[in-house]
C-alpha cells in the first residue's frame, strides 16, 4: 500500500530530525547567485544545495592555518545600505550538523559569523579561481577506499586466461559476445 503525502511527509520530518539537517536560508546577491550559477555549469551540478555542500567540504580541508590566506581577497560590499539588502536572493541548503560545524568554524577562522557571508565568500573566492582551479573546491569526497581480496584476484585472472585461450585475437575491451563475463558470474 503506498503512503499518503502526509506520512512521507512525517517520514521526512522524522528522518531531518535524526540526522540533524537544517533548513539554511542564505542571503547572496545576484553577483554571487550567477557566480554559484557558473561554478555549478564548470561543476557539471545541477543543484545549489550540493555545490554549497562541496563547497564547504573542500574549502574546510584547507584547515586553520590555510584557509585565511584563501578567503583573504573577497571583496564583499558593506551592508549598511538598505538598497542593498533589498537586491539580497535567498539560497536554500539543506545542512546536515557536520556541514552547519565546518561553516561555523570557517566563521572563526576569518572572524565572520554571519554564515550568509562566508557562503559569499566561498562562491567569490572559489569563482575567481576559474574554471578549472574551481573544480578542486567542487570534486566528490573520496567515499570507499577497495582493495581485492586474493579470491576474487584469482577469479579475475582465471576469467582473463580463459578469453585468452577463446579468442587470443581479439582484444579484451572488444570481445563481441562477453562470454567471459558469464563465466566469473558462474564460478
Amino acid at each position: 500500500m503506498a503512503l499518503t503525502q502526509q506520512q512521507r511527509d512525517e517520514r521526512r520530518r522524522e528522518k531531518q530530525e535524526r540526522l540533524g539537517e537544517q533548513d539554511l536560508r542564505l542571503k547572496v546577491t545576484t553577483t554571487h547567485a550567477s557566480q554559484l550559477t557558473d561554478l555549478m555549469s564548470w561543476g557539471e551540478i545541477e543543484e545549489s544545495g550540493e555545490a554549497l555542500t562541496l563547497l564547504i567540504y573542500n574549502a574546510h580541508k584547507l584547515g586553520r592555518s590555510k584557509f585565511p590566506y584563501f578567503a583573504a581577497g573577497a571583496h564583499l560590499e558593506i551592508e549598511s545600505d538598505q538598497h542593498i539588502k533589498a537586491e539580497r536572493i535567498e539560497i536554500r541548503l539543506m545542512a546536515r550538523r557536520g556541514t552547519i560545524q565546518q561553516l561555523d568554524e570557517m566563521g572563526e577562522w576569518i572572524n565572520i559569523a554571519d554564515r550568509s557571508g562566508i557562503v559569499r565568500v566561498l562562491i567569490e573566492r572559489a569563482h575567481a579561481l576559474g574554471p578549472i582551479q574551481a573544480l578542486t573546491l567542487l570534486c566528490l569526497p573520496p567515499r570507499h577506499k577497495f582493495a581485492l581480496s586474493n579470491s576474487v584476484a584469482r577469479a579475475l585472472d582465471q576469467w582473463r586466461m580463459q578469453r585468452e585461450f577463446r579468442a587470443p585475437d581479439i582484444r579484451l575491451g572488444a570481445d563481441p559476445d562477453d562470454k567471459g563475463l558469464l563465466l566469473l558470474a558462474n564460478s
